[in-house]
C-alpha cells in the first residue's frame, strides 16, 4: 500500500514537472500559451497597445476550432494590451493563477479577467520573477475595494469562458501591473 501511494505521488510530481516545463498540456487549456512558454511567443509584439476593458470585451470571439492545439490566435493573442480599470476582486484559480477581476470605469457592466501565473508553472517564460513580484503586489493591496490599476498583459482567449456574456478574452499572462491608488488601510 505504501509503495502504491509513493508511486502515485511520484507520478503526480512528474506530471506537474512536465506540465510546468510546457511539455504537457492540460486538456483544452493551452497551458504553454497562457504562461508564455509556447513556440509562437516570438510572434507577440511586446510594445503595449492602449485600450479599454470595454473594447477588449467587444472583440469577436474565434470559432471553437481555433482552440485546438497550442498555437496563438492572431491578432489578439500576439498583442500586448494595457488597460486602466477598477480592480474589484481577486481569487486564486485551481491552476495556481491569481485572477484579477477588472471593471471598465466608464462602462461598469464590462468585466475582464487578468491572470498572473504561478511562477513555478512559468519556468522558461522569462517572466517568472515579474510574476512573483506582481503576485506579491496584489496581496499587499487586498482587499481590492475598487482600486484603479494599470494592467499590461498578453491577449488570451479562454476556452472555458464562452458561456459568459463576454467573449472570453483575458489578459494572460499579466506582464505589467501598476496600482494607481495606495493600498487600503489595514484595520486592527
Amino acid at each position: 500500500m505504501l509503495k502504491a501511494l509513493l508511486f502515485l505521488v511520484c507520478l503526480a510530481g512528474g506530471f506537474l514537472l512536465l506540465m510546468g516545463a510546457g511539455l504537457v498540456d492540460v486538456g483544452l487549456m493551452r497551458w504553454p500559451v497562457k504562461t508564455f512558454r509556447d513556440r509562437d511567443r516570438s510572434l507577440v509584439r511586446l510594445t503595449p497597445i492602449e485600450t479599454t476593458v470595454d473594447a477588449l470585451t467587444r472583440a469577436a470571439r474565434p470559432p471553437d476550432s481555433a482552440f485546438r492545439g497550442r498555437s496563438r490566435i492572431a491578432p489578439e493573442e500576439t498583442t500586448v494590451y494595457r488597460v486602466r480599470a477598477s480592480f474589484i476582486r481577486m481569487f486564486d484559480g485551481a491552476d495556481g493563477d491569481l485572477h484579477l477581476v477588472l471593471v471598465d470605469p466608464a462602462h461598469r457592466s464590462r468585466v475582464l479577467i487578468a491572470e498572473i501565473p504561478l511562477p513555478l508553472f512559468s519556468l522558461g517564460s522569462g517572466f517568472e520573477k515579474r510574476f512573483q513580484e506582481e503576485r506579491d503586489a496584489v496581496r499587499r493591496h487586498l482587499p481590492p475595494r475598487a482600486q484603479m490599476v494599470e494592467v499590461t498583459g498578453v491577449g488570451f482567449f479562454d476556452y472555458h469562458r464562452h458561456r459568459r456574456r463576454e467573449n472570453g478574452l483575458e489578459l494572460h499572462p499579466v506582464i505589467g501591473l501598476k496600482f494607481l491608488s495606495p493600498p487600503p488601510a489595514r484595520t486592527l
